[in-house]
């Protein structure tokens, strides 16, 4: 495809058309299925890239970011409630926990109220990180988005939200 063929297919998809060459493909199919999930598709692989680019400096993957994050807000929890909310393989999760670990970033300790569990909670080395990173995240997105009104941010997060449980329905 030339290059011009590309840039006039993205702004007909950006019209919300849908090549008719695609429609044999999925008859049935609502035309806008096809764009959310491209949209969505896109959109994940610019979050990956941005994370990458923003946590370049730290050493840290997305995943560590995560982890991090997520206990900042919550508190200890166990392998499995970050796994559940993350989302990410249980091996995946294990080797973030390691190179956490590895780093003094968090610490495991007895579940107190499983005897045989786990619990993982942040050193305050990770506690710092986590909160250093977590404003910096915030402030690039707040410039990321500086745009789009209240009132759009919102539609945005309630169609997004609707998306992800449609997602999540599949588990």
């Amino acid at each position: 495809m030339k290059e011009d063929d590309v840039e006039a297919l993205e702004n007909r998809l950006r019209r919300g058309e849908v090549p008719k060459a695609w429609m044999p493909t999925v008859r049935g199919c609502d035309p806008n299925t096809l764009l959310i999930i491209l949209w969505a598709g896109r959109l994940s692989r610019r979050v990956d890239a941005f994370y990458q680019e923003a946590l370049r400096s730290s050493e840290l993957k997305y995943s560590d970011y995560a982890v991090l994050s997520l206990l900042r807000f919550s508190g200890a929890m166990s392998p499995k409630q970050l796994n559940a909310y993350l989302a990410i393989t249980s091996g995946g999760l294990t080797k973030t926990i390691q190179r956490l670990e590895a780093r003094k970033l968090v610490r495991r300790e007895p579940d107190p109220e499983d005897g045989r569990g786990t619990r993982i909670s942040l050193s305050k080395t990770g506690e710092h990180l986590a909160l250093r990173l977590f404003a910096t995240d915030v402030e690039a997105h707040e410039d990321l988005l500086s745009d789009l009104s209240g009132a759009e941010r919102k539609r945005i997060a309630v169609a997004l939200r609707d998306l992800l449980d449609a997602f999540e329905k599949q588990r």
